[in-house]
């Protein structure tokens, strides 16, 4: 449940960008899409009430012709989420499918393999953007990636400041709605809302208000009134004439 107090502070945030006649850019991206479930259904619902696209994660591996059936109508925009979204590290180190553990070459053969097997699947759908599961690939690969075939690159927080490649369309997302280190679910309206008031106020301080921030969600995750509560909040957003909500093809094409 979202409280008037964490609404208050969103708006009077708002107020300050309009007042600075500045604009937030805003966009969304949703990861581990593999198959047609109700979860589905219901981020489906939220693009269509807010009329805001997410850029879909998915996984090539797990993923069949009956999604792009379900998709097919739905103009989203798909990105390669790795290939199997398997993990290669040790039991001791954080999970990556294309971590430190993996020779150049093999990454190099999986990433190709994950875009051409995604592009027999959903067609010109698919955008030329690698989103790595988990968020975590090694800083090295990065530049390789327009090797691969892909001239966009997703992950979380801020970029590296070790990798400088000026050709690659490198957008983050900032926001994970889902809290992974308890509970595995939304973390709440309140959350989402104080973490997008701090966000703004963070890029208007500091004058970082070209940087587009990404909000990261995770269907299989939420449910219904999860959702409800991500509507309510994207309604301010865009009610806002201080906030652009950007299609990921204006970011990644």
């Amino acid at each position: 449940m979202k409280s008037d107090s964490e609404t208050k502070n969103l708006i009077a945030e708002l107020a300050k960008w309009s007042q600075e006649d500045a604009i937030a850019q805003i966009w969304w991206r949703d990861d581990d899409l593999s198959r047609p479930t109700s979860e589905l259904d219901s981020i489906l619902k939220t693009a269509d009430i807010l009329n805001f696209k997410p850029l879909l994660a998915v996984i090539p591996n797990l993923s069949s012709r009956e999604l792009a059936i379900a998709l097919e109508t739905t103009g989203l925009p798909i990105a390669v989420h790795g290939l199997s979204h398997s993990n290669y590290e040790p039991a001791e180190a954080r999970k990556s499918e294309f971590g430190p553990s993996r020779d150049l070459h093999d990454i190099k053969v999986d990433i190709i393999q994950a875009k051409k097997r995604l592009s027999d699947i959903f067609g010109e759908s698919v955008i030329d953007c690698f989103v790595p599961p988990w968020n975590r690939i090694s800083e090295g690969i990065i530049p390789n990636l327009l090797d691969f075939g892909f001239s966009g690159f997703s992950a979380f927080g801020r970029k590296s400041l070790k990798v400088h490649e000026p050709n690659l369309k490198w957008f983050n997302t900032h926001i994970d709605v889902i809290d992974w280190r308890n509970t595995r679910r939304f973390i709440g309206g309140d959350s989402m809302t104080s973490q997008i008031t701090n966000n703004l106020k963070h890029q208007r301080q500091t004058n970082e208000t070209s940087e587009p921030f990404g909000i990261l969600t995770h269907h299989l995750n939420m449910i219904e009134s999860d959702w409800e509560e991500f509507r309510n909040i994207f309604t301010i957003l865009k009610n806002s004439n201080s906030v652009r909500c950007v299609d990921p093809l204006e970011l990644f094409h």
